[in-house]
């Protein structure tokens, strides 16, 4: 039905509907569906940045989802399962096959978003009810905000949750003029969003202070650029990261001018120079079948389109890392990963039989290849060595599997994840870490592989709650409520405080009473979530059992953190480039496609980007809601020390060591007192850093005092035996 109140925009006046969920235990929620906050992009605003939409009279009535954007599937059939499993396991074919029904309608006007309002609207008890972002993932070339249905998470959190579309593909990712150094229209739409939430969140019921970005996947590369970004000031205040962040391989395409050069031959637009001509008009007169129609081969592991990087040969990303400002620090940063995150790049045969050690090899090999510059070969051993159960002299092909995915995991997400966590909390901005180690009972995974990357994003959205989506429901079981409840009340918490354990807020959320399974949900009650910081790195493994632990696959990301990067260094300018170039070529040595060798090294780093190696004062600082982030000053003003510098470097990332200037790595170990994911010993279960050092304190002096009485006992004894001698040489005496 539809709601009773009209909400005035700056644009004009809408109505929403109301939506009962599929259980007694929530509230109604006021939802507000396919709402334009940005003007179409069609005609002369085709391949341009979004603007505000053009105002409306009359009440708008906002009960349709919106056009979503023009965009290609994966696979255009999905009904030919044996095509398609030939490119994707069985599980991905059916996620598929969950989310194309909502996206057949396209159109190019698709700039719209839908608002998930709790039924109580501005005149809650919580209002202004914080506000939610979320930016959708999957892929840069595919999918929609309107499959995610905020309508749990807005009504058990308390919180306006806002999903949208923002242009994908060739439309939102082209830069057609390889000179600027604006935004990819798809990440400036997400700008636009938030211009938009920021000028009608109060309209709605919502804090404009208190706005938090939540991107998944692909969404969380774009949201990780949007946190660096000196445009999105005050725009958002909190940030989520969950399986992504802008330091992974695949999060930006490395060489757009490459893209650029076959978009204009394929489609005509020819230019006389790589960047003497903007593409734009060109593809402008062109129908939009055509640009749909371009057919552009990526290297595996890499993205087809996507952000790219404005400079040929630098990277912006690093250079904001090293000279964030406070405001950027002051962002409280909430990250998480799955167990498994490589799910999705093999096919069906692969996941279900596994594979031999060549294929492995080759898989590992063109992954290598297509991320990394330097030293090949040497970085291909070290992965091949770190992921092999040497105690085994056969490896049976499931096991290889398991280990190779568990190698593009950590290379490809987790260690980039990881790696911005470290950066984010070295220089003291509230932090928090999390693992979503929980397996759904009915899951369309492998049990064997752990948590899948985007298994927990039902969770985070409260669905188990009300059995899943009304189109796609699911059997969650009562382990999977009470998870999914905790995981929302994580969210909800640090939306509204930056904090993920703020008591007033669990408290709020907690109102509801859920009588089933009052035992899993303890143990996460009991449980204090504690900040990930460089001398701990604590962080939350969400499961059944859950426990607070320590370095995430510390081993192992310490390899792609701290010993690759000194490995990927070019050696100097009179190294030749076929010294760092695997020594097998030819095709059978790679699995799918791979780039082509650089005979040259990439143009060096100019002067004035590389950090100095005198260290500075990073400072600190404290995580309130109301911070504003990101970074607002010059680039170009702070400087960064030398373990930042370092750690902070991409795996394709391309400086030349032998300059003077450029920082070398530092030894720092942190390998040791590393507790293995899989460690299930509770070491940390129920404790806070505090805590357990005054426990650690404790156990030192009663082991003190113990020695001390032993040592006594000791001394007694031996005066005793003496007393004894002493008697007995007496009485033979006499």
């Amino acid at each position: 039905r539809y709601s009773s109140r009209i909400v005035q925009t700056k644009h004009g006046p809408v109505r929403g509907i109301i939506v009962q969920l599929n259980s007694r235990r929530l509230d109604p929620v006021e939802v507000f569906r396919g709402v334009p906050y940005a003007a179409p992009p069609i005609g002369p605003l085709r391949l341009a940045p979004s603007q505000p939409p053009p105002p409306w009279t009359g009440t708008r009535l906002a009960d349709t989802f919106g056009p979503v954007c023009p965009q290609r599937m994966p696979v255009q059939d999905l009904n030919n399962r044996t095509s398609a499993l030939q490119l994707m396991p069985r599980g991905r074919l059916l996620h598929l096959k969950e989310l194309a029904p909502f996206l057949t309608r396209q159109s190019e006007d698709c700039l719209n978003l839908n608002i998930h309002v709790p039924g109580s609207g501005s005149r809650g008890a919580d209002a202004p009810y914080p506000v939610i972002v979320l930016v959708h993932g999957e892929s840069y070339e595919w999918n929609a905000g309107s499959p995610y249905d905020g309508a749990v998470l807005a009504s058990w959190g308390h919180v306006i949750v806002v999903t949208f579309n923002y242009r994908l593909g060739i439309l939102g990712f082209l830069r057609t003029r390889l000179g600027s150094t604006d935004l990819d229209y798809g990440t400036g739409d997400i700008l636009t969003l938030l211009k938009w939430v920021q000028d009608n969140a109060s309209a709605f019921g919502g804090d404009p202070k208190r706005v938090t970005l939540l991107g998944h996947d692909t969404g969380a590369a774009l949201a990780s650029i949007l946190l660096l970004s000196p445009l999105s000031r005050g725009l958002f205040h909190h940030v989520v990261l969950m399986s992504g962040s802008v330091l992974s391989p695949w999060a930006t395409v490395q060489t757009p001018w490459d893209l650029r050069g076959a978009v204009s031959h394929q489609l005509g637009c020819h230019v006389s120079a790589p960047g003497d001509q903007d593409l734009a008009p060109c593809l402008r007169r062109l129908p939009l079948e055509a640009l749909l129609s371009v057919s552009v081969e990526p290297p595996r592991f890499l993205p087809r389109f996507g952000p790219s990087i404005p400079f040929p040969g630098l990277d912006p990303v690093r250079v904001a890392l090293e000279k964030a400002n406070d405001p950027f620090v002051r962002c409280p940063l909430l990250v998480g990963a799955h167990t498994t995150e490589s799910y999705d790049d093999f096919n069906n045969q692969d996941i279900q039989y596994g594979f031999e050690e060549e294929q492995r090899n080759r898989v590992l090999r063109t992954f290598v290849r297509n991320a990394y510059v330097f030293h090949l070969n040497e970085i291909f051993s070290t992965v091949r060595n770190e992921y092999t159960d040497w105690e085994k002299p056969v490896a049976h092909p499931i096991n290889l599997r398991d280990n190779t995915l568990e190698a593009l995991s950590d290379g490809h997400t987790v260690a980039p994840l990881v790696l911005l966590a470290r950066t984010h909390a070295r220089r003291g901005g509230p932090t928090y870490l999390f693992h979503f180690a929980h397996q759904t009972r009915d899951s369309l995974y492998p049990q064997r592989l752990g948590s899948v990357r985007g298994e927990g994003l039902p969770y985070l959205l409260g669905l188990p709650l009300v059995g899943g989506e009304p189109h796609f429901p699911h059997n969650y079981s009562r382990q999977d409520v009470a998870v999914a409840e905790a995981t929302i009340n994580y969210i909800c918490n640090f939306a509204k405080t930056g904090n993920p354990n703020d008591p007033r807020a669990e408290q709020q959320a907690t109102n509801h009473k859920w009588e089933e399974d009052r035992e899993t949900r303890s143990r996460f009650k009991d449980i204090q979530w504690e900040k990930f910081e460089m001398s701990s790195q604590l962080y939350l493994s969400i499961t059944q059992k859950p426990r607070l632990k320590s370095h995430y696959r510390g081993h192992r990301i310490a390899v792609w953190l701290d010993l690759i990067p000194q490995l990927h260094r070019a050696g100097g300018q009179d190294v030749a480039m076929r010294h760092h170039h695997f020594h097998e070529k030819g095709e059978r040595y790679f699995s799918g496609s791979v780039r082509a060798e650089s005979p040259t090294q990439f143009p060096a780093v100019p002067d004035f980007l590389v950090p100095p190696t005198t260290a500075t004062a990073s400072g600190t600082a404290s995580g309130t809601g109301g911070a504003e982030c990101p970074p607002t000053s010059n680039l170009t003003e702070l400087a960064v020390d030398e373990d930042d510098a370092v750690n902070m470097m991409r795996p394709n990332e391309v400086v030349d060591a032998s300059k003077e200037g450029v920082v070398t790595a530092s030894t720092n170990n942190n390998k040791a007192n590393v507790n293995n994911d899989d460690d299930d010993n509770g070491l940390f279960h129920g404790f806070t850093p505090s805590q357990f050092f005054k426990s650690s304190l404790a156990l030192g002096v009663t082991l003190g005092a113990g020695g001390l009485l032993l040592v006594l006992n000791v001394v007694v004894l031996v005066a005793i035996l003496y007393q004894r001698a002493h008697k007995a040489r007496r009485r033979k005496a006499e």
